[in-house]
Order: C-alpha cells, then structure tokens, then sequence
C-alpha cells in the first residue's frame, strides 16, 4: 500500500531512516529540519509517499518543492507503486544509490524524458588525512549573503553544474540551511576561488556537496583544501565525511581520494527535460 505520510508516522519514518542511515541522508536533515508536512515555500520541503507492507513502512519516496524526487526502499515489491506514482508526478531530478534508482528510471523512462543520465560514485572518508594551503582562508556564508558571495556561489551553480538558478533561490537556499550544514568560501589574496558545503546529514554522516572552484583558479589544490577543511569540522563532530562524485571527473576523485575518501557504492543523478 503506497499513501501519503504525516505527523503520525514519525515514530515509523524515523526508525526507517536509522536502519538505512547511509542510504537516506537528504530525508533525514530534510524531515528533521523542515518535518513531514509539506510547506510550499520551503525548496526542502516535499510531499513524502510510503510504501507498507502490512504495518511496516518499507519505503518512502519524496517529491520536493526544489524539483527532485529522492526515493528509498527495502523491498522491490515497492518499485511498480513507486514507478506508477512517478508518472504522474512532475519533478526535474531524480537521485540515489543506483540499486534504488536503476529499477526505478527502467520503469518510467518511456513516459519520461531525460536530459542527462550521470554516473556517480558515493564515497565515505573513514581514513581521513588532512590537506591545506598557505594563505587560504575560508568563509562561513551565513546570514544573509552579501551580492559579491551571492554572485560567486550563482556562478559555480550555472557554469560548474549547468543549473538553471536565480540570486533569489540561492538566497532563499542559504537562509533555509540547518546548523550543521556548513557553507564555505575558500578565499586568497582578498579573491573568492572555490566553495564547498555540508548538502545534507545524519546522526552519522554529513555529506558534501556543490564543491567548485573558479575556471582561473583550478590546477592549485583548493577542492583539496576546501573539501579537506569540512572533512575536519565532520570529524571534529564524530561523524564520517561522504559525498558523490561523477565518474568521469578524474581531478576531483583524485582530490577526494588524497584526503582519504574511497568507493563505498555507485550513484545515479538523473536529470529530466
């Protein structure tokens, strides 16, 4: 049975997302940030489905107001339930663990058309060895931003990952951040060259995200240095580091794999047109 969650089944959703921790880091600091009610003017915010079998939740697939739909199950009796309701849903990305999202893409990509197919591999740092760079200071973004971060962090979303973005969602997105969900500027010499967040966590991991650094300034270290740099505040809370990368991007998992990070399981990020 496939019905819309609500405040009542929070006991459920919480035990779910703890026996699979790893797997559901975006619906945890979402639900635990934002709860389970869907607020429209909340990007985070989302319209969470669950999947039963009898009275165990076995799965839960979110659409949020941001445009992606990132699903989990524990069974594959939940994939034609789930696949049925992704028809007729409309969402710009569709992201996870590729056991998750491969069956799942194979049943709706004759109703829907993708614009871009990715292939990623999630990695955790449990092995983690510091890097960092003489005269390189990092920027917390906190608050209200002012226009020149706000220009620089736009620039790395629109050239660095193709998004469609405006100033205002970027704002919007920084002032609904959580606590832990670090966001920072690695700046030298007065010039802002690369920036780095915590996207999401968990009780036991907190994954990095929107790592870019200025077409002029790559080649010197700082994706090394930023991502290192988060790694140790991640550290420095008890939890592990993870994040996705594409695997096609050579420079970056060399970076990643210096300060410690290696394959834990392939990911897809799907994009539709």
């Amino acid at each position: 049975m496939l019905r819309l969650l609500n405040q009542s089944d929070t006991e459920l959703i919480l035990e779910y997302l703890g026996r699979n921790e790893l797997e559901t880091s975006f619906l945890y600091a979402n639900i635990l940030e934002f709860g389970i009610a869907n607020k429209p003017e909340i990007r985070r915010c989302a319209d969470y489905f669950g999947f039963f079998a009898g009275n165990s939740l076995k799965g839960i697939l979110p659409f949020y107001n941001l445009g992606s739909c990132i699903p989990h199950f524990e069974t594959d009796e939940a994939i034609p339930c789930f696949a049925e309701l992704m028809k007729k849903r409309s969402f710009s990305y569709l992201l996870g663990m590729r056991h998750i999202i491969a069956p799942l893409y194979r049943e709706i990509k004759h109703v829907k058309e993708s614009r871009e197919y990715r292939e990623s591999s999630y990695c955790v740092n449990r092995n983690f060895r510091p890097f960092s760079l003489e005269g390189v200071d990092f920027l917390d973004v906190t608050g209200t931003p002012d226009d020149d971060t706000v220009n620089f962090i736009l620039n790395g979303r629109v050239r660095g990952f193709q998004q469609q973005v405006t100033r205002e969602e970027i704002v919007k997105t920084l002032s609904q951040r959580g606590a832990e969900e670090d966001y920072l500027i690695a700046v030298r010499g007065g010039k802002k060259v690369a920036q780095a967040c915590i996207q999401t966590y968990t009780p036991a991991i907190s994954q990095i995200g929107a790592v870019y650094t200025a077409e002029d300034e790559r080649g010197r270290g700082y994706c090394k240095a930023i991502v290192s740099e988060l790694c140790k505040r991640i550290i420095a809370r008890g939890k592990i580091p993870a994040l996705s990368v594409d695997k096609d991007n050579l420079p970056a998992i060399k970076a990643y794999s210096a300060v410690g990070f290696t394959h834990y399981a392939d990911y897809l990020i799907i994009t539709f047109a």
